[in-house]
Parts: C-alpha cells; structure tokens; sequence
C-alpha cells in the first residue's frame, strides 16, 4: 500500500513538471526606457527686438544661405559712371544669413560674414563655384562681434549685418556698395551697439543650438535716418551636416 501511495506521488510530481517544461514561467521583465524628445528640439528659429518702442516678433524664416564676395575690394576705374573693382584672388568673404519675417511683413535679415584665406576654405559641392570654411561652426563661436560697416563694399571687416524689409525697408547697419558717390561710413555710427553670441550648443539631433543677444543702430546706407533696435534676441538651429547649414 506504501508502495502505491509513493508511485502516485512520483506521477504527480512527474507530470507537475512536465506541465512547467510545456507552459514555463515568464518572469516580468522591465520595459525599456523610453527616451524623452530634447525640448530644445522643438524651440523656433525666432527673432525679436524693439525699434521705435514697438517690439517686433519675428519667427517666419523665409530663408537662409551663404555669402561669398571679394574681399578687400578696390576700385580699378570709373567708366561711364560704372565701377571697375577687384579684390584679393586668395581670399573669400563667407557668410551665413537668416531672414525672418511676420504676420505684417516686417522682418530682418541677419547675417554672419568672415573673411577667409582659400586654404582654409573648400568648394560647397561639386555642382557649386561657392567655398566655405573647413570649420563651419567657427563663423559661430561664442562671444562678442563687430559690426561689418564696409560690407557689400569693400568687404574688409568681419562681423554682422542687419537688415530690415516692411514698413523699415531701406534701414540697414551697412552701407551703400559704390565706391565712388558714397563715402565709408564711420565706426561711431555703432559706438553703443553690441553683438553677442550667447550660446551654442549641440543637441541630440546633431544640429546647434545657436541664441545671440544684440542692439545696434539702423539707418540709411549713407549714414542717416538713424534709429535704434534694443532688446535683440536670435535663436536660430544650425545642421553643419547640411550644405548650405
């Protein structure tokens, strides 16, 4: 009887553990972690500042691209009021631009320019004659920058430019291009006015992050109508993977 009792239990066990071979026992397992988007992703390219008391808000882009010009340009002659220029064959100005734009069609255009020797510089592309600089985040570093009054002109200085569209068409922190019926303007126009590269900073993505604060005075390419921005404030994403970045 003993011996029965024992051998029903050995097929109990027996078949116990077959049925934990057939349906085992899955063990809950953590799920992954879920990787939280990088709001710094999600912010705007954006402009704002406050000219004449009013602030403008700006975050259409309505483009951005490069810049290459002579640099250094000079005047060779003046033949029946057209100017004969030329400028240094081992240099480049580059720059980088971003245009913006709102609901009344006021905006601005802000631009980056440096003047580059052509070893430090290649082609964009194989389809392209445009260069620009082996380092693409230099024209970018933090800190202070100047404001390139010769520009579209002699194309001598490095630094910013302003320029304004809509009901401030024609207000500008450059000057007019001649050479000849405009003269140079003065570095005082931009005595009080600064340009600050605030932050860069990578994201997830791979693009930068890029925030400047800024006031400058605006005004006609010859120096007048003057008015003042205050307040300035860019956020733009730069991708130095992407050509035209």
């Amino acid at each position: 009887m003993k011996t029965k009792k024992l051998l029903g239990l050995a097929i109990v066990l027996m078949c116990l553990a077959a049925c934990k071979k057939e349906n085992p026992v899955i063990e809950p397992t953590e799920p992954p972690p879920v990787e939280k988007p990088d709001p710094l992703e999600s912010l705007r390219d954006s402009v704002s500042y406050v000219l004449d008391g009013k602030l403008m808000v700006q975050t259409e882009t309505l483009g951005r691209g490069l810049i290459n010009a002579k640099t250094n340009v000079k005047l060779d002659s003046l033949v029946k009021q057209k100017e004969y220029i030329s400028g240094d064959q081992d240099s480049v100005m580059f720059g980088r631009f971003f245009k913006f734009t709102d609901g009344n069609r006021n905006g601005i255009t802000l631009s980056f320019v440096k003047k580059y020797n052509k070893n430090q510089a290649q082609p964009a592309s194989n389809q392209t004659s445009l260069f620009m600089p082996l380092n693409k985040l230099d024209l970018f570093s933090v800190g202070e920058r100047k404001f390139a009054l010769d520009f579209s002109r002699n194309n001598s200085q490095n630094g910013v430019v302003f320029e304004l569209s809509g009901d401030n068409y024609g207000l500008q922190t450059n000057g007019y291009s001649s050479l000849v019926y405009h003269a140079l303007l003065k570095p005082e126009l931009q005595k009080q006015s600064k340009f600050e590269i605030t932050n860069m900073q990578k994201l997830k993505s791979g693009k930068y992050l890029l925030e400047a604060k800024f006031n400058a005075s605006v005004y006609r390419g010859d120096g007048t109508n003057i008015k003042k921005i205050e307040n300035g404030f860019m956020r733009v994403k730069i991708n130095p993977e992407s050509i035209y970045f």
